[in-house]
């Protein structure tokens, strides 16, 4: 098998070229992505010592790129940072990982700077000028890169290669190991579920510090192009798709809303599209509806997470066809597992909960994290006898799809009464005028917790309404007690960010 930057190697001897990608309307071949990744490499090897931890604070951009393969072949380790955080919160996270350098944009490290208040910083390079005269140090000196030679391929398969933060918030965040072993083995799994096809065109505008930077790996690992945006913007994915002829794109249910309601949506924009993929939620009968009467391309669901090194279940185009005709209920599953995966559904005391039963999800596999980051207690309690313990409740239909019940956390206790916020969710979402919602537990002195939701709909409603369409098809006591409306805040993944809804029902 061979290692992370021997993809582009590979592609760079036998298509050089060929597009790897397309930034702001300029193709880079896999000759150039190549010759910039030896550059960084040769830089770092120079500048810092194996297994130093190498951050990376910027939006989406072709230097970006290049550092994801470039850090784990000097033997470093790559340690992606989310933009969004404050500079208090990104401090305490490179201070947590003792990194030894940041990469980044000039306002994001001009922002970290300010608010250090004198406390010490890694060193950092901006992206742009400060950063090609660093690389141009090391340009004539090709020794530089020599300690990257004393791993064979084995070792540097093993060892880490990116440590990435599992949650946004401030503290003692939880940091994820992938290997570089466990990254191509969630490669592996990506092509079992979502095959990269000869001249294909992948649009990405997730941000590149999150799991989902796995699908431009995937791309390059069969030798096509990524069209790559700084961030998601609907208009500009419109733009991309339609100059750039885009068969592929990886975008949130949310997203796909978005890009339907653009005022220059037209379908003429998006006649290249093969298959949108998508994750971090489920997708409705009617916004799959919409995708095939206003874009007519196929669909594909993929689950997993960043402990994962990507997806390990896939609900396929011909799954969603069929869901359509026939089970619309099936677009409330994951799909099935792919070969390579073990998966089980485990109650309380550890033991496999009977077909139909929920249970928490525990994987084993290649493509598992090799623990948390100087977090012994954490990796204990999550990765046990070789299973990692996702935390998602989910239950097997008898055909083998998988469901997902509910985030172990997300379950809500009201009144000693179990509560899965996703079945209201979902509940809530076959109202016609409801578009999306977020169900959460509230504290309540009487009941422990109360089911609350933010609700973001099409026309006004009342809340009553909502509580009596809900009584109508679950128990009274899963009916939510408070409702707000509004537009839901999202995360950098596009997933609905229920902290910061929770903090809306407590400021209301």
């Amino acid at each position: 098998m061979e290692t992370l930057a021997e993809i582009i190697t590979r592609h760079s001897t036998a298509q050089p070229q060929a597009v790897a990608m397309i930034w702001r309307d300029r193709e880079i071949s896999y000759r150039q992505l190549q010759g910039d990744i030896v550059r960084c490499r040769r830089a770092l090897c120079a500048s810092s010592e194996r297994g130093d931890r190498i951050a990376v604070l910027a939006l989406n951009c072709p230097e970006y790129i290049a550092l994801l393969y470039a850090v784990p072949a000097a033997g470093r380790i790559l340690v992606p940072l989310n933009t969004r955080l404050s500079p208090l919160a990104l401090q305490q996270q490179l201070a947590q990982v003792g990194a030894r350098l940041v990469i980044g944009d000039s306002d994001h490290l001009a922002a970290l700077q300010q608010a250090a208040d004198d406390k010490p910083l890694p060193q950092q390079i901006a992206l742009g000028a400060p950063y090609q005269q660093w690389l141009a140090q090391y340009d004539d000196d090709a020794d530089n890169d020599t300690d990257h030679n004393k791993d064979n391929p084995e070792q540097a398969r093993q060892r880490p290669a990116w440590l990435l933060f599992t949650s946004g918030t401030t503290g003692r965040a939880k940091v994820a190991i992938l290997t570089q072993h466990s990254l191509l083995a969630g490669l592996d799994s990506a092509n079992c579920g979502r095959a990269v096809q000869a001249g294909d065109r992948y649009l990405y505008s997730f941000p590149l510090f999150h799991i989902s930077a796995h699908n431009v790996l995937h791309q390059h690992r069969h030798g096509a192009a990524v069209v790559l945006l700084p961030a998601f913007d609907a208009e500009a994915v419109l733009h991309n798709c339609q100059q750039h002829s885009v068969t592929t794109v990886s975008l949130a249910p949310t997203m796909i809303g978005m890009l339907l309601d653009h005022p220059s949506f037209q379908r003429e924009r998006l006649a290249s599209l093969r298959c949108i993929g998508y994750g971090a939620s489920a997708i409705n009968t009617a916004l799959l509806e919409r995708v095939q009467r206003e874009i007519g391309c196929d669909l594909s669901q993929g689950f997993g997470m960043t402990e994962l090194s990507g997806s390990i279940a896939f609900l396929d185009p011909d799954d969603h066809r069929h869901a359509l005709r026939e089970q619309p209920q099936r677009l409330q599953s994951v799909g099935r597992p792919v070969a390579g995966i073990e998966l089980q559904l485990l109650d309380d005391k550890g033991r496999q909960v009977a077909e139909g039963e929920p249970g928490e999800i525990a994987v084993r596999g290649a493509q598992v994290a090799a623990g948390y980051w100087q977090q012994a207690q954490e990796t204990e309690a999550a990765f046990v006898g070789g299973w990692l313990h996702t935390g998602d409740i989910g239950r097997f239909d008898s055909e083998g799809y998988l469901y997902i019940v509910d985030r172990k956390k997300d379950i809500i206790i009201s009144g000693g009464e179990n509560i899965a916020s996703r079945e209201v969710e979902q509940t809530l979402c076959h109202h016609p005028h409801i578009r999306n919602a977020a169900v959460v537990g509230v504290a309540d002195a009487r009941w422990g917790e109360v089911v609350c939701a933010m609700i973001e709909s099409e026309e006004v409603l009342q809340a009553e309404e909502i509580r009596a369409f809900c009584r109508r098809q679950l128990a009274g006591y899963k009916a939510p007690k408070r409702i707000l409306f509004g537009e839901l805040p999202l995360n950098a993944s596009g997933k609905v960010d229920k902290q910061r809804v929770k903090v809306h029902f407590a400021e209301s």
